[in-house]
């Protein structure tokens, strides 16, 4: 889907078309998944329960996410193919202080038989933490989205270049709730990780009802990546941050 520029804002067209990007919309169903399939929660890809991602406090993680790449389309800079699985530490902070473990797994199999079926530790506790009451499948449909204005560089670019009115309606124009990959994050309160040109956004995750995505106070996450890291696949270099109101 095109980004069509505001008549109020043709003015400007070169300037905004300059900040376009391509992002993958999610919506969520709540739907029996494959071991492989894009998922929200669930139970990821994985040949043996020993191999589940394991806290530094022994504790196991929280599986938020599981992408599929070959569900997703117009993004040049991800992988054609593999899962990227996005776990975070158990806790009621949601892991935010803690690292985060992103696994990149190129090559897998599609024989159910020979993987796990149930996620090894779900039960009362593990769920208590999740911040979504509800796993699901995971649908993408690509666009096209201009600079979000939530975003310090947003106001470096527009904000003197703009009319009050003109800087006003595109900044309503660019709020970019909803979860996607790619395009851009939206941040509830600020841009702390300094989202920017060299940056690429792998995973929001925001309010949702079909699962009941929540993070705090009407809230979202955000995990991001430089675009050098993403190229050489150094998934250890992944940014996380979640905010609420």
């Amino acid at each position: 889907m095109k980004y069509e520029i505001p008549k109020l804002l043709k003015e400007h067209e070169n300037l905004i078309k300059g900040t376009l990007r391509y992002s993958n919309e999610i919506i969520f169903k709540r739907e029996e998944t494959k071991p492989w399939d894009s998922k929200l929660g669930g139970c990821p890809y994985l040949k043996n329960s020993k191999d589940y991602p394991i806290d530094q406090f022994g504790k196991p993680m929280l599986f938020l996410a599981q992408i599929n790449l070959a569900d997703i389309g117009d993004l040049d800079e991800l992988p054609k193919k593999g899962l990227l699985q996005f776990f975070v530490a158990n806790d009621d902070m949601f892991g935010l202080e803690d690292p985060i473990l992103l696994k990149y797994i190129e090559d897998f199999e599609e024989n159910e038989g020979d993987l796990v079926k149930e996620h090894p530790y779900e039960n009362e506790e593990y769920n208590s933490n999740l911040p979504f009451s509800h796993s699901g499948k995971m649908y993408f449909t690509s666009r096209e989205m201009p600079m979000s204005s939530s975003l310090d560089l947003f106001r470096e670019i527009f904000m003197k270049k703009l009319s009050e009115e003109e800087y006003e309606k595109l900044s309503d124009d660019c709020y970019s709730s909803d979860s996607r990959i790619g395009g851009y994050p939206y941040f509830v309160q600020n841009d702390y990780i300094g989202f920017d040109d060299d940056d690429f956004l792998l995973l929001q995750l925001d309010i949702d009802e079909e699962c009941g995505i929540m993070f705090g106070d009407s809230g979202n996450c955000v995990f991001s990546i430089t675009k050098d890291a993403l190229k050489n696949r150094d998934f250890s270099k992944v940014v996380y941050d979640w905010q609420c109101c």
